[in-house]
């Protein structure tokens, strides 16, 4: 019922937004499983995969594949044989802006299977990784080790308790060159939540795997405002997150 009720707020609004933000609510308060937010999100996803873009830009005003491209380019410095992996990649629209800046060899990585079609029919990817639908994202165990120069993720990273979070990192980290960087480019209000064990990221610093940088504020990271839950009607802030790769 949750699923359905959601798809036709949707469908009424035109917001992605919206309904991630409602779905994220439920299931911090525990009012839902992970696992029925999990195929909440999906279901969106699976419902806006044709419209995705559209929706995002028209509607939405997300900006968040424009400053992932901004920060790509200060990260890798003109270096255009750079490999790159997209988290959470659903229909390519960060690719699409990396690649302009100059940068082609991306991979993608996302659960969604008609988000993926998306971007293949785009021609933006090298490879596509289609995973499950799980939070564990255990597929980046196939991965080699040392594969990339840089991990980015645009709105994937702490949207709610059924998204990539902390636990990730360590994973990612073992998949990048030595001295390779995680970008990760998010909504401010997602690193507020209290589902996320920060202790995590202190560890791994600890145990020189990475170390993170100061976090860095940018505005508007969507210019529709009604999709903040705290901005009190301001377009919401994006967090920009970069942790070095030591090992």
């Amino acid at each position: 019922w949750y699923q359905r009720r959601v798809r036709e707020a949707v469908v009424s609004t035109q917001s992605t937004g919206n309904a991630f933000k409602e779905s994220r609510r439920l299931a911090s308060e525990g009012k839902i499983t992970v696992e029925e937010d999990l195929a909440t999100q999906q279901a969106v996803y699976e419902h806006f995969a044709e419209t995705y873009d559209e929706c995002l830009t028209s509607h939405d005003g997300y900006r968040a594949p424009i400053i992932t491209a901004e920060e790509t380019c200060i990260l890798l410095g003109g270096n255009s044989s750079a490999k790159i992996m997209d988290i959470g990649s659903g229909t390519g629209m960060v690719a699409e802006r990396i690649r302009e800046k100059g940068y082609t060899h991306i991979d993608a990585f996302d659960p969604n299977k008609k988000s993926c079609q998306v971007a293949q029919r785009k021609g933006i990817y090298e490879r596509i990784f289609l995973t499950e639908a799980s939070p564990k994202a255990a597929e980046l165990k196939l991965l080699l080790d040392n594969t990339y120069d840089l991990i980015v993720s645009a709105g994937t990273f702490w949207v709610s308790p059924s998204y990539p979070g902390v636990y990730m990192l360590e994973e990612l980290a073992r998949v990048i060159k030595p001295g390779g960087k995680i970008l990760l480019v998010v909504n401010e209000e997602y690193i507020q939540g209290d589902w996320q064990d920060w202790g995590v990221v202190k560890d791994l610093e600890k145990r020189g795997i990475l170390k993170a940088r100061p976090v860095k504020l940018v505005p508007n990271y969507r210019m529709n405002a009604s999709v903040s839950d705290t901005n009190q009607g301001k377009p919401p802030n994006g967090a920009v997150i970069v942790y070095d790769i030591l090992k």
